[in-house]
């Protein structure tokens, strides 16, 4: 798979100029998988040490297990996207993954070892006080977070769409965790997938468009989806 990324990363660059990113974490969390095979140092060293390869690989992820990759030779061709949540948030739906200040200080460790970074504020969820949750999240992002990565890190902001496998799975996983379906909020996408309606995600795009200018007015959104 690697060799067919180096392939297809040299074959666009030869037709663009420009270099391909490659999304190599759809399937997993890469950061938590390594701890067990040690797969994330491998692709990263494997693919930066390849001298005629073009492209990037990027992932994301919600751990801050990241010390077996600060050390690594990636020439900058590696692009880690931390995605984070309001305290609140983390401790009632995404269990059994980082505290927020451990991915805050991940994303500073990574920055220093000179790694690209992107943060996904992700799953964006519509609860009660959502927006003074999330307003306090971007606004201790921007107290928290080093110049280093302020100088150029760039953001992406996902709304959570729901699905009852999804969910079923995750409530035999982990059965203390809060029903996410609302009625009231959210509008069919598909069999037994939902998204929330149209007025609350434009509410939310502006208002994320909004915060984001306010404590991070250098920086790029790539998408609000």
């Amino acid at each position: 798979m690697l060799d067919k990324i180096i392939r297809v990363g040299n074959k666009d660059f030869a037709e663009t100029q420009k270099e391909s990113v490659f999304e190599i974490g759809s399937n997993s969390d890469l950061i938590l998988e390594n701890t067990i095979t040690n797969n994330l140092v491998w692709t990263i060293n494997n693919f930066a040490s390849n001298p005629d390869q073009k492209g990037l690989l990027t992932f994301p992820t919600k751990f801050d297990m990241v010390d077996s990759i600060l050390n690594l030779n990636h020439n900058g061709k590696v692009i880690v996207r931390m995605s984070v949540n309001p305290d609140e948030i983390i401790n009632k739906v995404e269990l059994g993954t980082s505290r927020l200040a451990g991915r805050i200080e991940a994303i500073n460790k990574l920055k220093d070892a000179d790694y690209k970074i992107g943060i996904l504020i992700a799953p964006v969820i519509f609860v009660e006080n959502w927006k003074k949750l999330y307003e306090n999240l971007v606004k201790r992002l921007s107290e928290e977070l080093s110049d280093n990565v302020k100088k150029d890190v760039f953001f992406e902001v996902i709304f959570m769409t729901y699905s009852y496998v999804h969910t079923k799975i995750n409530e035999e996983a982990f059965p203390n965790a809060i029903n996410l379906y609302d009625k009231n909020l959210m509008t069919g996408r598909g069999r037994g997938k939902y998204m929330y309606k149209k007025d609350l995600r434009i509410d939310g795009e502006k208002f994320f468009r909004e915060k984001l200018a306010k404590y991070f007015p250098n920086n790029k959104i790539i998408y609000i989806v």
